[in-house]
C-alpha cells in the first residue's frame, strides 16, 4: 500500500514537472520575443510547439511566432532584401505580411524583368496574381505581363490578361496604355471568329466578335459590322424554312449592330414580304382564300402594319366573296347544262364570270354559245367552223386548188360546193368539198365536234390544207 502511494506521489511529480517544463519553454520563448530577440524567439517558439499540447499557448505561440518573421521580414523590406524579405514575410503566413510580401515580389520580378529573363518574371508575376489578388501592382503586373506574352507569341494568355484588366480596372492608366498593343491583336482574333463563319457556324463566330466587341479597340466599328453580316446570313437561314419571327429578330439585329444597313434591311423586308405575297397568290389562283389570306399575314412579321398586304388582304376577302357568289351561279347553270336548258346555263355561266372570272367558267361560256348555235342550224355552224379554222385557211386553199384546176381545164372541172351530212356522235358532223377535173380529184373531208370546235381531217389531202 505504501509503495502504490509513492508511486501516484512520483506519477502527479512527473506530470507537474513536465507542465512546468513546457510552460518554461513557453516562457523563454515569449520573453526573447518581447525583447526582440526574433531570431531566438523563432527557435524556442518551434520548440515549444513541438512538444507542447496546450491549445491556448500554442495559438499564442504561433501568433508569436508569424510576428518575429513579420518583424526580421520588415527590417530585410527597409533594406531593399527582397528576396530575404519575401521568404520571411512568406513564413510569416498572415494578412499583414501579404500587405508587404507583394511588394517584394513584384520588385524582384522587376529585377528579372530589366535582366532579360521573361519566365522568372513571369513566375514572380503569378506568385502576385494567383495568391495576392488584392495586391495594388496588378494593373502594372498585367500591363507588362500582356507585353511579354506578345513577345513570346502567346497571344491567347495576352488576350485572356487584357480582359481580366479591362473587366476590373477599366479606367487604369495601365488599361489605357496598353490599348495600343491589343489593337494590334485585334485582326487575329476577328480572323479566328470570322473562321468559324465560313465554315457556317455563324453562332460560334457572333459569339467570339461580340466578346472582342465589348473592349474599346480601333477595330470595333469594323467587328460589329462583321456581327452585322453574320446576322443577316443567319435571316437567310431561317428564311429558307419561313421562320418569320426569326428573319424579323435578326434583321433588327442587323440594324442594330451597323445602323447603315437599315436600307438595305428595309429593302430586304420589302422583297421577302413581295416573295410571300407571291406565294399567297398561288393560293388565290386555286381558289384557296383562306390559305392566302393566312400567307398574307407573314408580312405583318416583318413589317407591321404593311398597308400593300392590309389592301391585298383586303382584296382577297373580296375576292373570296364574289368567288362563292360565282360558285353558286356556276352550279346553277350546271344543272341547267345537265337538262340540255343551254339558253339559261349561257345566262348563268355569263353571270357567273361577271362576278369571277375563272377559266373553267370562260370554257363553258364558249362551249354554251356553241351548243346554241348548234341547235338553232347544226349544218351551218359546222360549215362556218370549217370556213372560220386560222382565219379562212381552209376555204381559201381549196379554192387555191380548184382555180388551178379551171386555169388547166376549164369547163371540165367540176365540184361538189360545202355539203355537211349529221356523223355518228352527239353535236358530230362531216363536212366535205370534192373537186373533180379529167387528170384528177380531190375529195377533201373534215369532222367537225359543234360543241367544241374541234376539226379533225379525214384524209391526207384534209390534213395538209389545215396545214397550210
Amino acid at each position: 500500500m505504501k509503495m502504490k502511494i509513492i508511486l501516484v506521489i512520483l506519477i502527479l511529480f512527473t506530470v507537474v514537472l513536465s507542465h512546468c517544463l513546457v510552460n518554461s519553454k513557453f516562457n523563454i520563448a515569449h520573453q526573447l520575443y518581447m525583447k526582440s530577440n526574433y531570431v531566438m524567439a523563432i527557435k524556442h517558439f518551434d520548440n515549444f510547439l513541438e512538444t507542447s499540447n496546450n491549445g491556448a499557448l500554442s495559438t499564442q505561440a504561433e501568433l508569436e511566432r508569424s510576428d518575429c518573421y513579420y518583424q526580421l521580414g520588415s527590417k530585410a523590406y527597409l533594406k531593399e532584401n527582397w528576396l530575404l524579405a519575401s521568404r520571411l514575410f512568406f513564413l510569416s503566413n498572415s494578412k499583414i505580411a501579404d500587405l508587404k510580401l507583394d511588394d517584394c515580389y513584384f520588385q524582384l520580378a522587376q529585377q528579372k524583368l530589366l535582366q532579360n529573363a521573361p519566365i522568372t518574371t513571369l513566375e514572380y508575376y503569378e506568385k502576385i496574381t494567383s495568391h495576392l489578388k488584392d495586391s495594388e501592382h496588378i494593373p502594372e503586373i498585367l500591363f507588362n505581363r500582356i507585353q511579354i506574352y506578345i513577345k513570346m507569341g502567346n497571344k491567347l494568355s495576352a488576350f485572356n490578361d487584357y480582359h481580366f484588366l479591362w473587366e476590373n480596372h477599366p479606367n487604369n492608366s495601365f488599361t489605357i496604355e496598353i490599348q495600343p498593343f491589343i489593337d494590334d491583336l485585334m485582326p487575329t482574333f476577328i480572323n479566328e471568329a470570322l473562321i468559324f463563319r465560313d465554315s457556317l457556324e455563324y453562332n460560334v463566330s457572333i459569339d467570339m466578335l461580340s466578346k472582342l466587341s465589348q473592349y474599346p479597340s480601333a477595330f470595333q466599328n469594323d467587328i460589329f459590322i462583321h456581327i452585322s453580316d453574320l446576322y443577316l446570313l443567319k435571316a437567310e437561314e431561317v428564311l429558307s424554312i419561313k421562320e418569320y419571327g426569326q428573319v424579323k429578330k435578326y434583321l433588327d439585329l442587323v440594324v442594330d449592330n451597323d445602323e447603315l444597313k437599315k436600307d438595305l434591311v428595309n429593302k430586304k423586308s420589302d422583297d421577302i414580304c413581295s416573295q410571300i405575297i407571291l406565294e399567297g397568290d398561288t393560293f388565290v389562283s386555286t381558289f384557296q382564300f383562306d390559305e392566302a389570306i393566312e400567307i398574307y399575314n407573314n408580312c405583318f412579321i416583318l413589317i407591321p402594319n404593311y398597308p400593300i398586304c392590309t389592301n391585298i388582304i383586303s382584296d382577297t376577302k373580296d375576292k373570296k366573296k364574289r368567288y362563292n357568289s360565282a360558285l353558286e351561279l356556276e352550279n346553277q347553270a350546271s344543272i341547267y347544262e345537265k337538262n340540255k336548258e343551254y339558253v339559261s346555263a349561257y345566262s348563268h355561266y355569263n353571270k357567273s364570270y361577271k362576278l369571277f372570272k375563272t377559266n373553267r367558267v370562260k370554257e363553258k361560256i364558249y362551249i354554251m354559245g356553241n351548243l346554241l348555235q348548234a341547235e338553232k342550224d347544226p349544218k351551218a355552224f359546222a360549215e362556218k367552223i370549217i370556213k372560220d379554222y386560222r382565219k379562212g385557211i381552209i376555204p381559201a386553199g381549196v379554192s387555191a386548188i380548184e382555180s388551178s384546176l379551171i386555169a388547166q381545164y376549164g369547163d371540165q372541172v367540176d365540184t361538189s360546193g360545202w355539203k355537211v351530212y349529221y356523223a355518228i356522235g352527239e353535236f358530230k358532223y362531216e363536212v366535205r368539198f370534192d373537186l373533180l377535173s379529167p387528170a384528177e380529184n380531190y375529195y377533201y373531208a373534215w369532222r367537225v365536234n359543234l360543241k367544241t370546235r374541234k376539226i379533225t381531217s379525214l384524209n391526207k389531202i384534209s390534213e395538209d390544207m389545215m396545214k397550210r
